[in-house]
Formats: C-alpha cells, sequence, structure tokens
C-alpha cells in the first residue's frame, strides 16, 4: 500500500478531478423540504447537509426544512423568502390513523391525494421553484404499535403509482425514497426493524433516506449552475469498517479498516470539525489495512452530550465512489456501586446570549418552575437477573388527558440491552425498549407501564406507584421471562445505555422535558441512541467519559 498526503490549498482543485459528472444542486440553492414527521425529525436532512459540506467546501446552499408532524397532503406549507427547489415527501398521514379491512379500497384517497399534490407542484413552480417528489416511504405491517399499520401498505403504495404519474406529467424528478428503503431493510438482520413503529424510519434508514437523494441528485458532482443528472457511480471495491466502536483516552482516533475486494488504487478524502485532507492507497486482493483519520487532537474533542460527524470519500479514476458518515457522540459512563445507581434531574441554568446548551428546546431551566429546580430522583438498583428502577418527580399538576403520551406527565425511559456490536446502534432493533410510564390521578390514582419500542419486554415488565403531596413516587422493574425461551437476565451484560426523561406538562401552553443526561437530543430517541448513558456493571471502561463511534455508508 502506498500514500501520498496532498495539501489543504490543493484538495478542492484535485478533488475536482476526480468527483464524476454534474451535480443536480447548483451553487446558491434554496432547497426547501416539505413533509410530515418523517422530514421534520430532520435527520435525513442534516445527513445530506453534512455530506453537500463535504463534498463542496464553502458551498452556499441553503437547507430549509418546513416539514410539521402529523399533517397530510391537504396541509399548505409556509414558505418564506424564494425557494430555488422544493422536495415533496407526503403520504404516510392519508393512510395511517384507520382500521382497515383485509382488502382495502385506496382509490378514492388515492384520487384526493393526486389533486392535493398537482396543487402544490403548481405552486411552486409558480414561484420559481424546481420540484423533486419522494415516493412516501411505507410502513411494516408486521408492527403491532400506536400507529396501527396493518393493511396500510398498499395505500402507500398506491401513492407512490400517484407520485410516479406526477413526476412524468409535471416534468419533476421523482426519487424512490420508498422503494430503496425497503432494499434497505431487505437488507436488515433478524432483530432490526427500519421502521421499529411500524411507521417511522428511524437511525440509519433514515441515513437511506439521504443515500437516495446524495446518490439521485450526484451530490458529489460539480456545481455548474446546472439541473444535471448523472448515473449513479458503482461503488470502490473496498470493504469499510471501524476499528472500535469507543474512543476513550485523549489521544484517541477513529480508525477504520479497509480490505480490497479486488485489486484497486482509490483517493480517499476526509473532513472533521472543519479540518481536511486528502490520501492515496492502493490495495491488492483481500488484503487488509487499518488506516487512522488524521485530524488534530482538537477536532476530536466533545463534551458530554455533544457530536460531531466525519465524512470519508473513496473514489477511483475510473468513477467509482463510496463515502461514509461517521457519528461521534461524548457520553457519560456511570459504575454501579454494589449494582447501585442514583441520579438527580434538576433545571438546569439557562444559557447566556451565545452560550451552547446541551439541553433540549423544551427544558424548563432554573427558576421558572413553581415546584422548584429539583424535578425528580432516580435510582436503579440490580437484584440478582432483575432489574429494579423507582423514583420521584415534583410535580404539583399532572395533566393525564392528552391522547398522545408523549404530550402528557409521563416519564420515559431508554434502554439499550443489545449485546456486542449492536450496542449503540443508530437502528433502533427489538432489544431497545423505550418505555412511556405516564400517571392517571382520577378516578384513583394509577401508573401504566407502555413498551413504546421493545414490545416483547411487556412481558416482563412491572410498574407501581403513589401520589404524593407534591408530586408521585414510580416504580418500574424487569423480572421474569421476555419471552417463553428467554428469561430477562441483566447479568449477562458487560453494559447497558439508559437515560430517562420526565415529562411535565400543565395545560396546552406549558410543555417541558428534563433529563438524566443533558443533551439537545433527548426529545427525538433515535437521536439518543448513541448518546445514552453507558452503565459500566463490569469496570471495562478506563474513565468517566467515552466517544462512540458509528460509520453507516452512503
Amino acid at each position: 500500500m502506498w500514500r501520498k498526503l496532498s495539501s489543504a490549498a490543493g484538495l478542492v482543485c484535485a478533488f475536482s478531478l476526480w468527483a464524476g459528472g454534474e451535480s443536480y444542486f447548483r451553487d446558491g440553492e434554496r432547497w426547501m423540504l416539505t413533509g410530515d414527521s418523517i422530514t421534520s425529525n430532520d435527520t435525513y436532512r442534516r445527513a445530506v447537509k453534512r455530506i453537500v459540506d463535504h463534498f463542496h467546501p464553502g458551498n452556499k446552499i441553503e437547507f430549509i426544512n418546513r416539514a410539521v408532524w402529523g399533517v397530510d397532503a391537504a396541509f399548505k406549507t409556509k414558505v418564506e423568502g424564494r425557494p430555488t427547489m422544493v422536495s415533496v415527501m407526503l403520504g404516510m398521514n392519508n393512510i395511517i390513523h384507520c382500521e382497515y379491512p383485509h382488502t382495502p379500497d385506496f382509490s378514492k384517497k388515492a384520487e384526493e391525494y393526486r389533486k392535493r399534490i398537482e396543487k402544490h407542484v403548481d405552486f411552486y413552480k409558480s414561484i420559481g421553484a424546481d420540484v423533486v417528489l419522494f415516493t412516501p416511504t411505507l410502513t411494516d405491517e408486521r408492527v403491532s404499535s400506536f400507529f396501527s399499520p396493518m393493511y396500510t401498505r398498499k395505500g402507500l403504495e398506491k401513492l407512490g403509482e400517484v407520485i410516479r404519474g406526477i413526476g412524468k406529467e409535471k416534468n419533476c424528478l421523482v426519487i424512490p425514497v420508498a422503494e430503496e428503503l425497503e432494499a434497505y431493510d431487505d437488507s436488515l438482520g433478524p432483530n432490526q426493524l427500519a421502521r421499529i413503529d411500524g411507521v417511522h424510519p428511524y437511525g440509519e434508514a433514515q441515513y437511506r433516506i439521504a443515500w437516495s437523494i446524495l446518490h439521485h441528485l450526484n451530490a458529489a458532482g460539480k456545481l455548474t449552475g446546472k439541473r444535471a443528472l448523472s448515473p449513479v457511480p458503482p461503488p470502490v471495491p473496498v470493504e469499510v469498517a471501524r476499528n472500535s466502536f469507543y474512543l476513550n483516552g485523549p489521544g484517541d482516533k477513529i480508525v477504520l479498516k479497509f480490505r480490497g475486494k479486488e485489486d484497486v488504487r482509490f483517493r480517499l478524502t476526509w473532513s472533521l470539525a472543519g479540518e481536511r485532507g486528502t490520501e492515496e492507497i492502493a490495495l491488492g486482493k483481500d488484503q487488509t489495512v487499518s488506516w487512522t483519520l488524521p485530524a488534530s487532537d482538537r477536532a476530536f474533542e466533545l463534551a458530554v452530550g455533544d457530536q460531531k460527524q466525519a465524512v470519508v470519500d473513496l473514489q477511483t479514476a475510473d468513477g467509482k465512489l463510496s463515502f461514509y458518515l461517521i457519528d461521534l457522540a461524548r457520553t457519560r459512563v456511570v459504575k454501579p456501586v454494589d449494582g447501585e445507581l442514583n441520579f438527580t434531574i434538576k433545571a438546569p441554568e439557562k444559557p447566556q446570549k451565545g452560550e451552547r446548551s446541551f439541553h433540549s428546546k423544551y427544558a424548563s431551566f432554573a427558576g421558572t418552575r413553581p415546584e422548584g429546580d429539583l424535578i425528580g430522583t432516580v435510582n436503579i438498583r440490580e437484584d440478582g437477573p432483575n432489574l429494579w428502577l423507582s423514583g420521584r418527580v415534583y410535580d404539583s399538576m399532572i395533566d393525564h388527558d392528552a391522547y398522545w403520551i408523549y404530550g402528557r406527565d409521563c416519564l420515559r425511559i431508554l434502554l439499550d440491552f443489545r449485546p456486542g456490536g449492536r450496542f449503540g446502534n443508530l437502528t433502533i432493533d427489538r432489544d431497545v425498549n423505550v418505555v412511556m410510564i405516564s400517571p392517571r390521578t382520577v378516578p384513583h390514582f394509577a401508573m401504566i407501564a407502555l413498551a413504546w419500542n421493545g414490545s416483547r419486554y411487556q412481558h416482563c415488565m412491572y410498574s407501581d406507584g403513589e401520589r404524593t403531596p407534591d408530586g408521585y413516587k414510580w416504580f418500574y422493574g424487569y423480572a421474569g421471562h421476555i419471552t417463553n425461551y428467554t428469561a430477562f437476565d441483566i447479568r449477562k451484560l458487560d453494559v447497558y445505555g439508559f437515560n430517562l426523561s420526565v415529562i411535565d406538562r400543565d395545560g396546552k401552553k406549558s410543555f417541558h422535558l428534563n433529563s438524566v443526561m443533558p443533551t439537545v437530543f433527548d426529545d427525538t430517541a433515535e437521536r439518543a441512541l448513541n448518546q445514552l448513558i453507558i452503565v459500566d456493571r463490569k469496570n471495562k471502561f478506563p474513565g468517566n467519559e467515552t466517544t462512540t463511534v458509528q460509520c453507516f455508508g452512503f
């Protein structure tokens, strides 16, 4: 293997010679994304932006997310300024929220959908924007959830046909988001689901949506000012894997393993925290080498609750291209004492103007709660194979009326019980348990523990609680069998991930969320999976912090 490191000054010129074709994007683009919660989540937009910034440093492309959760195709998106490009991914909420017979007739819904989308297309074109249509993602009918996805797939497939027809009729580019997401879902292992609740693409499934956008719009191509479409380039024949999931020491860096599927020579370009570099690498067939991302120690620095994304791309002289998004997240490591842990949840100090806050936008800051700054306490203890959690919430007004469980008083607990290499993965699977524990005050005080994700744990979940003059006590635990052949046993795990959020709802206009771990992602569960507090049961970590590393290939 041989390498040659380019200077930063010569990188952009050298890169432009290797990037194939022209991009659909134009420099100075104002891309407005419209859609429902799948887009509002903002995961695929952020991934697209990060990779576009990698391929085109200094670009002036704006990415404006105007999606709103819960809306259907009738929703009129508020347009600010003059977007040059508008993407539309709507349809999920036109189909779900209903109970259907075995053979539903979606023709009426499809016709209504067609009229709505055509109005959107005509309007966006009238203000000078180019319109890109995404086929709406499908449901997973295997999953029984709050959203009742049973018998809905055919309806969404029909809406996809409508989108393709409108694309031809109105001369709009159509990106087959749904079809390519299905191909990704088919590639997952038996434990994983692209849509753990049957509806919302989670984690890496969102990255797969970004993959479709980036490839079909040729994000790596030249920004010539035209709307050019180039063929999706074949991947570089190299297998890429992360060497380690954790960066524990101050000098630890990302290490990737490259294995040549054939004799290959490629140019590698990386970027992280404003630093960039390029190397040329040659590999023989079946040759494996380790490569360390050579950014400075400063580029790898993270505070607990923060994250960064590195990008690495591989390109060959004959136009092959692969690229990788590497998520870095700094998190806490806690070590039980005699199998026990204790936490307090307090309202944080409000950040001063210009200061970075790691807390949710819904955080109740110090001095704002009538009940005081202490929001709650948490105790975790092991009892042989069993795991018990308990605590208190200080809340003078319990609101239990909202139909949406996230929108009323409750506790949200995230526990990642995945063993080995599955732990911390951004795609939720069956061994991630997201639990909603909600109190009710009338006709008497009661608590419900609902397995929002990881429903198989419902069989070994126990909950209880009681009203107190200053709030309520809660109790929750795991004991017994998960399935008829699998017993819950915390002793089998070296580590597990944990976070707990207290949702405090005091009427329609007051919604607060504070968690054990301060992080801006705690109001979006899928983006918290690599930032959960790591419970180090067997003292495997050298300190009380670590950086987790996730690598997704595009």
